[in-house]
């Protein structure tokens, strides 16, 4: 009888559980800033990307992969030197482009009006740099050079967060993401920029939206 009892009350949980069973592909959009480590002028960027992939699961969670890309706004900067007799003014602006994979897992409890997002997973970063130099000594001519920087560096990531469900397959909601990557930085003893040898943290919260199919 026990026996029984056990196998109804597991049946009724199964029945009452979400569907999800046969889990669901994914496409997903984030945007908002990220905070980046770089040493440059400026620190903050925007950033946009995309992703798709697939979950599997049963109930309340589902864990799955996905793939995408995304791009930071570029920034822009500039900085002067003082030398005996002039100065040089740099201005330059940087772009990045990144694309990554990993897992993904969403878990929506029971009862509450929200789910949870956790994902991590490995990316590729390019980054090109332009930077325009004007040496302006005494009686002498502006001078201008420009010059440009295209590196390319791997990481990872991982993130966290919440969401809500509007209509019955779309999903809002609200991420944090933190990157760890090489930076892009400035050496004004070899006068060269350069990535940092360790890898740095970068940090991003954007809004998401999401839907499955």
């Amino acid at each position: 009888m026990r026996n029984l009892v056990r196998a109804a009350l597991f049946a009724a949980s199964l029945a009452s559980a979400p569907a999800a069973f046969a889990g669901d592909f994914f496409i997903n959009g984030q945007g908002g800033v990220i905070e980046l480590d770089s040493g440059l002028d400026d620190d903050r960027s925007t950033l946009v990307q995309a992703s798709g992939g697939y979950r599997w699961g049963i109930g309340y969670a589902q864990v799955g992969l996905e793939a995408g890309v995304g791009h930071l706004g570029e920034m822009d900067g500039q900085t002067r030197f003082d030398y005996t007799g002039g100065t040089i003014d740099r201005t330059y602006t940087l772009s990045s482009r990144y694309g990554f994979a990993g897992v993904n897992a969403r878990i929506k409890p029971p009862l509450l009006p929200v789910f949870f997002i956790g994902r991590a997973g490995v990316l590729g970063m390019q980054r090109e740099l332009d930077e325009t130099a004007i040496d302006t000594a005494v009686n002498t001519a502006p001078v201008t050079s420009r010059r440009a920087f295209d590196e390319h560096d791997g990481g990872t990531y991982a993130g966290l967060g919440v969401g809500t469900t509007i209509l019955p397959l779309l999903d809002v909601g609200l991420m944090v993401n933190q990157y760890r990557t090489s930076q892009v930085q400035y050496d004004a003893v070899a006068d060269e920029y350069r990535l940092s040898d360790d890898k740095r943290d970068a940090r991003s919260v954007s809004l998401t939206v999401e839907y499955r199919f």
